[in-house]
């Protein structure tokens, strides 16, 4: 398979997990600080992953670096 259509479908991944994650683990949280870091976490993950498929000969790690961020955004709002 075609390494864009790999990257193109973690990111797709990223959306759709991410978004029921990101309100099972803020909506509990109420509004604070550390709700804050999932959606926070989502949204930046999804601009590096797509800044890194543009800039990069790889375009799978972008995706991947993305899909990092978010987890450990929702891990350190667990953290916390």
């Amino acid at each position: 398979m075609d390494k864009r259509v790999v990257g193109a479908l973690l990111q797709f991944a990223l959306l759709i997990v991410g978004i029921p994650i990101v309100y099972a683990a803020a909506f509990p949280l109420h509004l604070t600080a550390k709700s804050l870091l999932p959606p926070l976490g989502l949204l930046a993950g999804l601009i590096t992953a797509g800044l890194m498929v543009k800039k990069m000969n790889q375009p799978v790690s972008g995706p991947l670096t993305g899909w990092l961020i978010f987890v450990c955004c929702v891990v350190l709002a667990f953290a916390l």
